[in-house]
């Protein structure tokens, strides 16, 4: 399993950090797809949205568990479910 570029992992923390960028995400997604530069075949398997999608992809475990919340929480585009100290952890791990 190849790991996930970069630009994927910062598309999701920035979603989790952003109520705002998420909410429009849930409603046009591909927009952020081309501000993060993502290819095409990422942008579908995220569109996709599924665990193994996320594993082929070769999202972080942590962070599929954020994007996969993410989606759950924002289907209506307008409540997410907050960042917990779980999160504030994982991101520390995840930083550059």
């Amino acid at each position: 399993m190849a790991v996930a570029p970069y630009r994927v992992h910062r598309l999701i923390q920035d979603l989790m950090r952003n109520p705002a960028e998420a909410a429009q995400f849930a409603k046009d997604p591909a927009a952020d797809y081309r501000r993060y530069g993502l290819a095409d075949r990422e942008a579908r398997l995220l569109e996709a949205g599924s665990l193994e999608a996320m594993t082929e992809l070769g999202v972080h475990p942590n962070l599929q568990m954020k994007f996969l919340r993410l989606r759950k929480a924002s289907g209506d585009g307008a409540k997410l479910v907050g960042a917990g100290p779980l999160d504030a952890y994982l991101d520390r791990l995840l930083e550059p």
